[in-house]
């Protein structure tokens, strides 16, 4: 509301009217009006109009201790008639009558002011108290109570605004009562006197450290019957192995409070397993003597008392160097002096991803076991073995927090029984065979059979979301197949498997893997495909033997882009191309098949079809935009592939989810970094020419084999060597990913969907998807610098009344807030009111706004990654006084 068009009606006051008015108080209850009309106003109401002057407040004190003032005890008349009240009668009821007064005080800046005095037992009354005649109200600083004929004020930290004559005036239907006292709030010892003289005005400067306001976990109970408050309680812990961990609860609330410490919701015995606990009034401390691995998990402490519970849990992790690698290293494509060696990685990382792996050798000859090499995959081609003398080989893994013990020993293995040629005819001969078309199979569920009755399951070879995959022999051939054991407890989760064999059964193609068999269960549909033993792509680049050069690269494109094309033509989207689902036949050879059809759609037959899954970096804007998809969607993913193979880098990854996502909808990229200083303008071209907002303008599968930069002769190429160093890093970032931190920001597809004002409902392609489906209930709270999603604006308000600055804040860790005034920071008190909830909504409350409270405000927020700022203006209409009036008069 604009207060200045009201105020431009205010007429000056007469002569009359000034006079009349000089004695009023600032503000008072109007009934204290009813007692002066009645022409009896006792020596209470006259000192109200006349509030005690602070440099006399000292003599005023000692004034009252030897009987002057109007310290004493005021009543008006018992049954007498008063004007404007109308009592005529007591009613059988007794007058207020005091039978202990409120006493003078002086207590220390800081500390706790409580004023109290007693009525007769014999009456009551509804109270009310003043402060130099100026109405006392309730709130969170000031308690004022009326209970069993026992009035009383409390202040948990008295302030020199605080200063003053208290009076307490109790008054029913058969008259009133009030009495007095001076309250003077003297500085702490240390402070000097021009300290005490400034704090009286205002507090001193504030440091901002003293101004942070933290967020609250939960919202402040009541004051009265308080339930049990957690004060403070620790974040998810890490703790080193060996090392003590302590996890300390404080809290408040009436008590009697008692503790209960769980894990995983079962009550902890004090004693077992090296933990004790530790409780007083206030707090609990569980303490675990030596942290081991069985000591992790969740551990909720549980508060309890008459008037409530509160809970509050974290997850203790016990890091540690990882587990050994697990199994028995494996040993293949055995030849004249060299070896595959490939191993299985730890049952446990230790809470921390493996960074490296250490391979260990022994020979018969030299019979003690020597470092080898350090690489980052789990696979390892050895060379220059020499002959006549057996080896074997054991694996270490490494994370942040040390060296694992050893795995087993693989068995012996001799060298320089094969000829090399004769190897590597067998090598192009396995190429050769892989070029050759697979027995394809149109392959329907089975019902009528288990698995178990045609195939052998043996070790396991993964874990994911949607099941586990298995090495299976087929007992008829003895040829190895994978099996891919999927979860599917309802209808629609067997139609969603079903749908993607459906869909594989029309890619029959060299390049994509091969689905031979299927079999369905009580809770899970088992699907045999084809073996793929290389490994992920971009594993196999990082290999000490691997030499990536853009020549190479040429020859994978060319290999995606034959798949891609063929599934193209089949009338089929695969939506969910990325490195993980590109993978190599074999570990020495360079032929590649695309895997994973769990996200494809027909467009055959299908309308305009919109999707909201994927994986962020590699998704394409017109999903996030919740457009219609086509062919060309594939092909932006085949773009941001060979971006990456060729430099790695990420042309879209930002450092937060919402980050990557605008990258990737704004089409935001570049060849800036010194690693496309190697990497030829056809290449260059070639992805730029697939990374274009408009899909129109996209290349597809038949014109990317037309492009200059994949028709050039690979065997007459210069092969300049690329730097691995940056592929190995990104790689390491996808797999500290996959642990669940980068998938989350699909959820926020969905969102993004809703604001452009599509609803998800049954039957929708976002419900389509379990995986989709999956990511979303995985959703964890994204780190990001705080922002603000409301503002705080300008106010305008008329002196004496109150204002109020509002805003909304975004931030994860939860940002801490400080609000300035014209840049100095403000400490919290009764003028200044800051609230906080955990929703983020923050507030300054400015009550009883003066002429000094016209200035700048501004609200910072800040956490550990940034911090963020708004400004608004409070203007204060300041009424004139007399004064001034007749000056303007004049």
């Amino acid at each position: 509301m604009d207060f200045k068009a009201n105020l431009k009606g205010v007429k000056a006051k007469t002569e009359d009217e000034r006079k009349a008015a000089s004695g009023a108080a600032a503000q008072m209850d109007f009934r204290a009006v009813l007692g002066k009309k009645g022409g009896g106003g006792g020596g209470g109401n006259k000192a109200a109009a006349a509030p005690v002057q602070a440099p006399a407040k000292k003599n005023a004190v000692d004034d009252k201790k030897t009987g002057g003032g109007g310290g004493g005890e005021a009543k008006n008349g018992q049954g007498g008639e008063m004007a404007n009240n109308c009592v005529k009668d007591g009613g059988g009821k007794t007058p207020p009558s005091f039978t202990e007064k409120l006493s003078d005080a002086t207590v220390l800046d800081g500390q706790r002011l409580h004023l109290q005095c007693r009525l007769d037992a014999a009456c009551d009354g509804s109270a009310s108290w003043t402060l130099d005649g100026k109405l006392v109200k309730a709130s969170k600083f000031i308690v004022l109570k009326n209970q069993g004929g026992v009035c009383s004020l409390s202040i948990d930290k008295a302030l020199p605004e605080d200063e003053g004559e208290y009076k307490c005036k109790v008054e029913n239907s058969a008259g009133w009562a009030e009495c007095s006292c001076l309250v003077l709030v003297d500085d702490p010892p240390e402070k000097s006197a021009a300290d005490k003289t400034s704090n009286k005005k205002m507090a001193a400067a504030t440091l901002e450290s003293e101004a942070r306001i933290k967020k609250p976990t939960a919202k402040t109970p009541p004051k009265q019957a308080l339930p049990p408050h957690i004060v403070q309680f620790p974040e998810d812990m890490k703790i080193l192995a060996g090392e003590k961990v302590e996890i300390l609860c404080k809290f408040s609330g009436a008590a009697p409070i008692s503790c209960t410490w769980l894990k995983f919701r079962k009550p902890i015995q004090e004693g077992a397993a090296g933990t004790s606990i530790r409780s007083t009034d206030s707090s609990s401390l569980l303490t675990i003597a030596s942290g081991q691995q069985e000591h992790c998990g969740c551990y909720t402490v549980e508060l309890r008392n008459q008037y409530g519970l509160r809970q509050a849990a974290l997850n203790l992790t016990i890091v540690d160097k990882p587990d050994p690698p697990a199994k028995v290293p494996a040993l293949s494509d055995v030849r004249r002096s060299g070896l595959t060696l490939s191993w299985y990685g730890p049952t446990y990382d230790g809470g921390s991803a493996v960074q490296t792996y250490h391979l260990e050798m022994y020979n018969s000859v030299d019979r003690k076991w020597t470092p080898l090499v350090s690489c980052n995959s789990t696979s390892y081609n050895v060379q220059n073995l020499l002959p006549e003398r057996q080896y074997k080989f054991r694996i270490r893994a490494e994370n942040i927090y040390g060296i694992s013990e050893p795995s087993a020993e693989s068995e012996d293995v001799a060298v320089g029984l094969a000829d090399d040629n004769e190897n590597q005819e067998e090598a192009e001969e396995e190429e050769d065979d892989s070029e050759k078309e697979p027995d394809y199979r149109q392959v329907t569920v089975r019902t009528d059979i288990k698995v178990k009755e045609l195939y052998d399951v043996e070790e396991r070879l993964g874990t994911g979301k949607f099941g586990q995959v298995f090495k299976l022999v087929e007992k008829a051939t003895k040829k190895v197949w994978a099996g891919k054991f999927i979860k599917a407890y309802s209808a629609k989760d067997k139609d969603n498997v079903r749908q993607e064999i459906g869909i594989m059964n029309s890619l029959h193609h060299p390049k994509l893997v091969q689905c031979v068999d299927a079999f369905e269960g009580k809770s899970d549909i088992v699907v045999v495909l084809e073996m793929i033993s290389g490994g992920e792509l971009f594993e196999r680049i990082i290999d000490e033997d691997f030499e990536l050069s853009e020549r190479e690269v040429i020859k994978y494109m060319l290999q995606i882009v034959d798949g891609v094309g063929f599934i193209h033509e089949q009338g089929i989207v695969h939506l969910d191309l990325k490195p993980e689902n590109i993978m190599c036949v074999n570990k020495i050879g360079s032929k590649i098949k695309l895997i994973d059809f769990g996200l494809a759609r027909r467009l055959e037959n299908a309308g305009t079809l919109k999707v909201l899954f994927g994986t962020p970096e590699f998704v394409a804007p017109e999903v996030i935009n919740y457009e219609a998809i086509g062919y060309p969607t594939d092909m932006w993913s085949i773009g941001v592939i060979c971006y990456i193979l060729l430099s790695g880098l990420s042309p879209f990854m930002g450092d937060n989810d919402n980050e990557t996502l605008a990258n990737v909808t704004s089409a935001t990229w570049d060849f800036e970094d010194e690693a496309f200083d190697e990497i030829s303008d056809d290449a260059k071209d070639f992805i730029t020419s697939l990374l274009k907002k408009d899909m129109k303008a996209r290349l597809s599968c038949p014109r990317c084999l037309e492009h200059t930069w994949l028709k050039q002769d690979t065997n007459t190429m210069k092969a300049k060597k690329l730097s691995k160093e940056r592929m190995k890093k990104y790689i390491l970032r996808r797999k500290w990913q996959k642990t669940g931190h980068a998938i989350k920001a699909i959820g926020r597809l969905s969102s993004m969907a809703m604001m452009a004002g599509v609803h998800a409902k049954r039957g929708s392609p976002t419900e389509d998807d379990n995986r989709f489906l999956e990511c979303l209930e995985l959703e964890q709270k994204a780190e990001c610098k705080p922002s603000f999603s409301a503002v705080i604006r300008d106010v305008e308000v008329v002196e004496g009344s109150a204002a109020r600055f509002d805003c909304k804040i975004e931030g994860y860790p939860d940002p801490e807030v400080v609000w300035y005034k014209d840049e100095q920071p403000i400490k919290e008190t009764r003028h200044f009111q800051i609230d906080y909830d955990e929703d983020g909504n923050c507030s300054l409350v400015i009550s009883e706004v003066s002429g000094d409270d016209d200035a700048k405000y501004t609200v910072k927020a800040v956490n550990n990654l940034g911090e963020a700022t708004c400004t608004a203006e409070l203007l204060v209409e300041v009424m004139a006084g007399e004064g001034e009036e007749e000056e303007e008069e004049e």
